[in-house]
């Protein structure tokens, strides 16, 4: 049987057999591998390779460097923007910045509405960096910047009857669940009316009303109760998917392994968003993992797997959607990895002063949010006053938003104690 890899990959693999085995030219290889020089030549122009052949004559090869790639890339779907290089590997800056995906799934208005809630995840950051700068936020702030069109995109992926498990970095998740961003601010603040009564700075709560459950601070550990939680609405017999969220670092745990292992087994309706932001904390790619591409792990875990342009909102939301179908279908878990990336340090204390200016640059001019306003004008969607005005209007609102918070006083000390169990 022979396995369709493209011109490219052949060529790329025929000439790494040639000089692993010493091969002087192409008769030679074609010799060594049982067949005419003709042959070689009809793969190179079909595109094809007879694989297992070619294992059988060349069993002392390197395959794993030949071919992983290429065949992993036929099994976990890719959609990657040019010029990106794992960390700390540096980008090309000069490669072209495509257009960005249109979903045929979508309307303007729901494409005005994706808008509006990046533009609320990017100025609610801000002003957190702002009040934190001023001493005005107890906790960390640990900013999506660069994240929004993955918060945004995959939360509306889902039905508000699915459970939603997002991380310190998808605060955008939260504003498509609707939460009240009063709530959001007090909980930030520590403020009264805070979502953790002012015992937790960040986003670790829950609202089963809205089925949004927080973060827990040790990452990989929110991924056996996001998987739990879909194992109790199976054994229930409830319509739903869970949607959990895990960055680059965290996926290196053991209980992402045993939570993705145990969802897979039982085929459990999950769908797990790897944001890869290329650092954990202050370690790159390169540092954390041999393999390219997290999702290709899929196949080994027996579930499907892609990547994806974490800037495209509508590529992501795409992706999502069919993750999201499959797992309805009775099909398993999925695991999406998108490629992005953390324009912050891992908090603000963080000056990320170990990432180099190349990588920076690259991202800032792949900007997920500048790159749908360029969308939606050139669409005529909105135009540049309106998109003006909308980002007016919602720090006009956060700043009275916040006003108001700061005049709460701080919740009860016995507050503190509610909930500890000892």
């Amino acid at each position: 049987m022979e396995l369709l890899v493209g011109a490219a990959a052949v060529e790329s693999i025929l000439e790494g057999l040639r000089r692993s085995y010493g091969l002087s030219d192409g008769r030679a290889l074609a010799q060594q591998a049982g067949v005419s020089v003709a042959e070689v030549r009809r793969w190179r122009r079909s595109g094809r390779l007879p694989l297992a052949h070619l294992v059988e004559r060349f069993p002392d090869a390197p395959w794993h460097q030949f071919v992983g790639e290429n065949v992993l890339g036929l099994l976990v779907p890719r959609t990657l923007l040019p010029g990106w290089r794992p960390t700390p590997g540096l980008p090309d800056e000069s490669a072209p910045i495509p257009s960005l995906r249109t979903s045929s799934a979508l309307t303007d208005e729901e494409r005005r509405r994706l808008l509006e809630w990046m533009l609320w995840a990017r100025e609610f950051d801000m002003a957190m960096i702002r009040l934190y700068r001023q001493g005005q936020v107890p906790g960390g702030v640990f900013a999506q910047i660069g994240n929004e069109a993955v918060a945004v995109g995959t939360a509306y992926a889902v039905r508000p009857t699915d459970a939603l498990f997002p991380m310190h970095r998808d605060i955008g998740a939260h504003f498509v669940r609707g939460q009240d961003i009063r709530a959001l601010v007090a909980t930030h603040l520590g403020r009264e009316g805070s979502l953790t009564r002012g015992t937790d700075g960040t986003v670790h709560y829950a609202d089963p009303d809205r089925r949004l459950y927080g973060n827990i601070s040790h990452l990989g550990a929110m991924l056996p109760v996001a998987v739990g939680y879909a194992l109790a609405a199976q054994l229930k017999g409830e319509d739903v998917v869970v949607l959990t969220y895990i960055g680059d670092g965290g996926a290196q745990t053991g209980e992402f392994h045993e939570a993705v292992n145990f969802a897979a087994v039982w085929r459990l309706p999950v769908v797990i968003v790897i944001e890869n932001n290329q650092y954990a904390y202050s370690t790159p790619n390169r540092l954390e993992y041999a393999c390219t591409f997290l999702a290709d792990r899929a196949i080994g875990y027996g579930c499907f797997g892609e990547v994806v342009d974490g800037t495209d909102v509508e590529l992501v939301y795409d992706s999502c959607c069919r993750a999201v179908e499959r797992a309805r279908r009775g099909e398993g878990p999925s695991l999406l990895e998108t490629i992005t990336f953390r324009m912050r340090g891992h908090s603000e204390h963080d000056d990320a002063s170990y990432v180099p200016e190349p990588i920076r640059r690259f991202w800032t001019a792949r900007d997920p949010i500048e790159r749908y306003l360029t969308f939606v004008h050139e669409r005529g969607i909105l135009t540049v006053e309106q998109t003006s005005e909308l980002r007016a209007c919602i720090r006009q609102q956060l700043k009275e938003i916040i006003e108001e918070v700061l005049q709460r006083p701080y919740p009860s000390p016995e507050e503190a104690f509610r909930n500890v169990f000892l």
